[in-house]
């Protein structure tokens, strides 16, 4: 009996023994970072190496595993991730690198060479060396380099591999210099690429932290051998899907006629589980931020394709000149001194001509009437940047005053709130004196605001944002009247699992004024002002939340986001001055009432202009007098 016992204790030893051991070899493959020769260490340029060789010198790896399929949602997986040639001395540490291999079951074209494809990764942590217990307060995206893709028969775009691009971060630390050297963490939050007909990446989820430690041979210390050894955790990431909303108020902004405030907003829904961290405190975010070229409006088709004809240039050759009409000159005549000009350099005094970095990089036909009855839609503004995708006359050189242009990362916390200024509340008596003399000769009425609405920047939605009519709703959430109703609808459909916040991140200065059209071999005072607009906005491409932090008391815990990245481009509007139509009788009367003003002025003045004329005269003839002086003084002298 006992014999028998034995003999089953030794059968299930040897039995967890090998399954042990096929577990470590088949469930658990290690990717090998070297090759081995006659007792050298031949190392291998992984840049190189396909894809699919590498794949398949891990032990295990089997193809009949990596099957296509149509799936409803495109899927990207992450299959491996492998850290080369870790050296702790820097000086030995030319060929590290960081490798992601991807499986792409729907057979996906990724775009190889684009500047979208990253990847989210740790970058900050609360304690100081790295271990597995440090908690990561900061994440980044790091760019991805294209190393190789399955080009094998029945494999075509099945594998891709690629490299992460090391730099250094908020720390002035590389990812190289800042892990562990005996547990070189890697959180992996997402992985973004681009693939072929989206203007946009798509975010994959990877959610996992990677932990390296001990060393392959002939790195480490030395006499090392103690092979890697690669432990995975799941990494608690949360997932958003990004809508936005572009609102702007009714009147103009500090900046005077056609200038409106923009406010750009992206909204989303967070699961009611994060509440156990408490409330959403900061957002931390990533865009590239650009401002439109001039965008032109009109019904007259001969102006739609000449400017068409036309784009990204002066206009020089342009049948027609386009140009704003912001204040007209004396007696209220259609001789304007205007900020922008197409074509033209309509000041008859020569002061004004064309802005050198805001040539005509878009325009849109309608068939309206009255071109101030029509607005560009988001999608065709969407549309005509892919359209025109990498034409530099799309984008100005400079974007607002006190903004930075292009590729940036910021986090907004909730308790920080921003101002969107009016014209009422920052422009001094005698501005206030010039829009009104321009709106009593120009006909133009423009809305001037109240007092300054301070905005915060982190807004959780509730249901008594809804109390009111659809829109003073949507004034008082800052959200645009055509999309209030998607607005609600997301919130609606959300609000039992979610919570929904709306992210407000910029106020920027949007422009929409009338222009004056006329032919180049007209004289100046033929125009049109009804069938042209010009329009001019922020825009910011492949907007991205990073990370969220939620705080309790005092305590903030950060949670890394996996989200695709989306264009934040409001739709053109038609200029918000009021549309009256210039009453010729009108415009008469009000020429004659000036001119008796400047009569009944002459007459008051009379008794006093004669000294008026003598001193102006004097003071004119002053150089003059002092300069005979001079010439006589060394005359006397000789």
């Amino acid at each position: 009996m006992k014999h028998r016992i034995r003999k089953r204790i030794i059968y299930n030893l040897c039995l967890a023994a090998f399954v042990t051991m096929l577990f470590a070899f088949i469930v658990l493959p290690c990717f090998n970072n070297t090759v081995y020769a006659e007792g050298e260490t031949q190392i291998i340029d992984l840049d190189k190496t396909n894809v699919l060789d590498d794949l398949k010198s891990k032990k295990g790896f089997s193809l009949l595993d990596y099957p296509f399929y149509e799936s409803e949602k495109p899927e990207i997986k992450v299959i491996d991730f492998v850290e080369y040639c870790y050296d702790y001395r820097a000086e030995k540490r030319d060929k590290y690198g960081l490798y992601v291999y991807v499986y792409n079951p729907n057979q996906q074209v990724i775009v190889t060479n684009s500047e979208k494809n990253n990847i989210s990764l740790g970058e900050l942590y609360n304690g100081s060396p790295i271990t597995e217990e440090t908690e990561c307060v900061t994440y980044r995206k790091y760019d991805l380099q294209f190393c190789s893709m399955s080009t094998e028969e029945g494999t075509l775009r099945l594998f891709y591999k690629f490299k992460i691009i090391d730099h250094k971060g908020a720390d002035l630390k590389t990812i190289a210099q800042r892990v562990n050297p005996n547990c070189r963490r890697y959180d992996i939050v997402g992985i973004e690429l681009l693939t072929e007909k989206n203007p946009n990446a798509t975010d994959y989820p990877v959610s996992t932290s990677y932990s390296f430690s001990g060393y392959e041979k002939g790195f480490g210390p030395e006499g090392a051998d103690t092979g890697v050894e690669l432990k995975r955790n799941t990494l608690e990431t949360v997932s958003l899907d990004l809508k936005y909303t572009t609102y702007r108020p009714d009147y103009i902004n500090e900046h005077g006629a056609g200038h409106q405030n923009q406010l750009s907003s992206v909204y989303f829904a967070v699961p009611k589980k994060f509440e156990v961290y408490g409330g959403l405190y900061k957002v931390h975010c990533s865009w590239n931020e650009q401002k439109t070229s001039s965008i032109i409006v009109t019904n007259r088709q001969e102006v739609y394709d000449d400017v068409l004809a036309h784009l990204g240039t002066d206009g020089s050759g342009a049948a027609f000149r386009i140009y704003d009409h912001y204040s007209p000159t004396t007696l209220g005549y259609n001789t304007p001194s205007a900020t922008w000009g197409y074509n033209a350099n309509v000041n008859i005094f020569g002061g004004a001509g064309l802005i050198p970095d805001s040539p005509v990089g878009y325009v849109f036909k309608t068939t309206k009437e009255n071109v101030r009855d029509y607005d560009v839609p988001s999608a065709d503004i969407k549309k005509w940047l892919a359209d025109h995708t990498g034409e530099r006359y799309l984008f100005a050189d400079a974007v607002d005053e006190g903004r930075t242009k292009g590729e940036q990362e910021y986090t907004f916390t909730a308790d920080e709130a921003f101002d969107m200024l009016s014209f009422n509340a920052t422009a001094s008596g005698w501005q206030k004196f010039c829009l009104k003399w321009q709106n009593f000769w120009s006909h133009d009425k423009w809305d001037i605001g109240g007092d300054n609405i301070s905005v915060e920047p982190i807004r959780l939605i509730k249901d008594s944002d809804f109390n009111g009519s659809p829109t003073s709703n949507a004034a008082a959430l800052f959200v645009d009247d055509d999309d209030y109703s998607d607005f609600k609808n997301y919130y609606d459909t959300n609000k039992y699992e979610n919570n929904v916040f709306l992210l407000r991140f910029a106020v920027t200065d949007y422009y929409s004024n009338l222009q004056q059209v006329i032919k180049s071999s007209a004289v100046l005072n033929v125009f049109d002002e009804k069938s042209t607009y010009r329009a001019s906005e922020t825009v910011f491409l492949d907007f991205d939340i990073i990370d969220l932090t939620f705080k309790k008391d005092t305590t903030e815990t950060v949670i890394p986001v996996v989200a695709s990245p989306v264009d934040v481009v409001g739709g053109v509007t038609a200029p918000i001055v009021e549309d009256s139509d210039s009453n010729k009788f009108w415009d008469i009367i009000k020429t004659i009432l000036v001119v008796i003003l400047i009569l009944i002025l002459i007459g008051l003045l009379s008794p006093i202009l004669p000294y008026i004329f003598k001193g102006i005269i004097w003071v004119i003839s002053l150089p003059f007098r002092l300069i005979s002086k001079l010439f006589k003084r060394r005359k006397s002298k000789k």
